[in-house]
């Protein structure tokens, strides 16, 4: 009776595991996305779609030292993804005095190396990541004084 007791047990074990395991992948993750102004510079961010042209771009205006967070949700155990990403492939960074900077991501939700320039806001892998709970992160991508510089 007791190897029967045993593989029992076993076999509850294995399930509770299974469930468990099933209910991870179910969970729906959240994704908590910022965007951060530390330029030097207020500036326009238009974001714009090249596979939908008829499309108007999405406008956000950032004055300098500011942010904007957007929440974004992913299920059956998939990343959010940044907002941004749905609305467009490309985005120009308008700053106050005219100078320009354009970030281009055919696929924003890959590792981002076909992404120009390399660091990019529409790339995923260029987000500083902090888990704030086992379902939630946190994603902050931070347009410095080096963006602007590299604007023309």
């Amino acid at each position: 009776m007791n190897k029967y007791s045993h593989y029992g047990t076993l076999l509850l074990l294995s399930a509770a595991m299974l469930s468990a395991c099933q209910k991870m992948v179910d969970e729906e993750q959240k994704g908590v996305f910022i965007i951060s102004n530390q330029s030097g510079y207020d500036l326009e961010l238009k974001i714009y779609s090249t596979s939908n042209r008829q499309r108007l771009p999405l406008i956000l205006g950032l004055p300098n030292t500011t942010s904007v967070e957007r929440v974004s949700y992913g299920g059956a155990g998939n990343i959010a993804h940044p907002e941004l990403s749905s609305q467009g492939d490309s985005v120009r960074l308008l700053f106050q005095d005219g100078k320009q900077l354009l970030h281009y991501c055919p696929q924003p939700q890959q590792t981002g190396s076909q992404c120009l320039p390399l660091r990019n806001l529409l790339a995923l892998n260029q987000y500083q990541v902090e888990a704030l709970n086992e379902h939630t992160s946190r994603f902050t991508y931070t347009i410095t004084a080096a963006d602007y510089t590299l604007a023309r």
